[in-house]
């Protein structure tokens, strides 16, 4: 789609930089400004015509200027937005945010989160990492009677998790202990998604006299692991978003804020995206979002041992310094995977 003449380029560019900073549509005599009269009105507005033509740009009310389609600014992203990186202090001030005292993953990730729409004036979002990717540090066993156990799951990184089953016949609590032990033994530091086939190759693999411990021990870890766990997802910043010209509609903020608020469908635009690598760009109608056909989406996934393990990111409207907001969301997912790591 890099089809445009270099002046044709030059005045979408100078359309899409003006309309983010001053929330006006941009006319003819603006750009020849911006090009100190080097172009006339007249050429940037045959210019612009063609533009208008193709669909990279719109004139929202007659006689107005123009303003950028969904289009526009992905010709913007993909040929003529300028490099960025993120400035020192702002990279001076994500690592002092991590420096300080941490306790757990949902302080980890409310904070990581924070960041991203403190630094961007916009919606920042993590979804919490995948449980099967953590890894174990101890489970608990405790009977409650009538066959009846309560498995609790603690991950290195604070994660906790719980179930009750029922074993059909009673577990001596010396014989729980016993299992107990020998789950935390064996498991300690395994990731959680390979606790059900180690143990498998264990009881395969076990003696007469042990065999009945790793049976039971299997049978406790296939039934209390937390397989469908509600998908988690950390949003701060909202405001911001319902602050920019674009959602003073009442009808449209509702819409934007039922999706905040709901989260499942930020995840699911997440998880669509969650195979492609480096940082992800949707715009608009991109998205396939009605009810945020006015945002844009940046997302990046975060790794763990080069694992990809969740996604963070930005929203906000199409109106946004893409250059600025790409590079903060690809340097905070890089920070944030290195900070996980010292969690799992």
């Amino acid at each position: 789609m890099n089809d445009l003449k270099q002046r044709q380029k030059d005045v979408l560019r100078v359309i899409v930089s003006t309309y983010v900073k001053t929330v006006n549509p941009v006319g003819s005599r603006t750009i020849a400004k911006y090009y100190q009269n080097e172009f006339s009105p007249a050429t940037i507005r045959n210019e612009m015509h063609d533009l208008e033509e193709r669909e990279y740009i719109s004139q929202p009310h007659t006689s107005a200027g123009r303003v950028p389609t969904d289009k526009g600014y992905r010709y913007y992203v993909d040929h003529l937005m300028p490099e960025s990186k993120v400035p020192v202090h702002v990279a001076a001030l994500v690592a002092r945010e991590y420096r300080e005292r941490i306790d757990n993953m949902e302080a980890l990730v409310e904070r990581t989160s924070k960041i991203l729409s403190t630094l961007s004036e916009q919606a920042g979002f993590v979804v919490f990492p995948v449980f099967e990717e953590l890894a174990f540090k101890r489970i608990e066993l405790t009977s409650l009677g009538h066959s009846r156990l309560l498995v609790v799951w603690v991950t290195h990184n604070g994660f906790i998790q719980d179930r009750v089953i029922d074993m059909k016949e009673e577990i001596p609590e010396v014989e729980l202990e016993r299992i107990s032990r020998f789950l935390n033994q064996e498991l300690s530091g395994r990731l959680l998604a390979e606790i059900e086939p180690y143990l498998a190759q264990k009881l395969e693999r076990a003696t007469d006299a042990l065999r009945a411990l790793h049976r039971i021990a299997s049978l406790i870890v296939r039934d209390s692991f937390p397989k469908t766990l509600e998908r988690k997802l950390s949003v701060q910043g909202s405001r911001y978003i319902l602050e920019q010209p674009e959602f003073k509609d009442w009808e449209k903020s509702r819409r934007l804020f039922k999706i905040l608020d709901s989260k499942e469908s930020l995840i699911d635009l997440c998880h669509a995206k969650a195979g492609s690598v480096g940082v992800q760009i949707q715009i608009g109608s991109e998205h396939h979002c009605d009810d945020i056909r006015d945002c844009s989406l940046i997302t990046a996934q975060y790794y763990v041992d080069q694992k990809p393990t969740g996604t963070l990111g930005i929203l906000g409207p199409r109106r946004m310094r893409y250059d600025q907001t790409i590079s903060l969301v690809d340097f905070v997912s890089r920070r944030f995977g290195e900070w996980l790591e010292k969690w799992i």
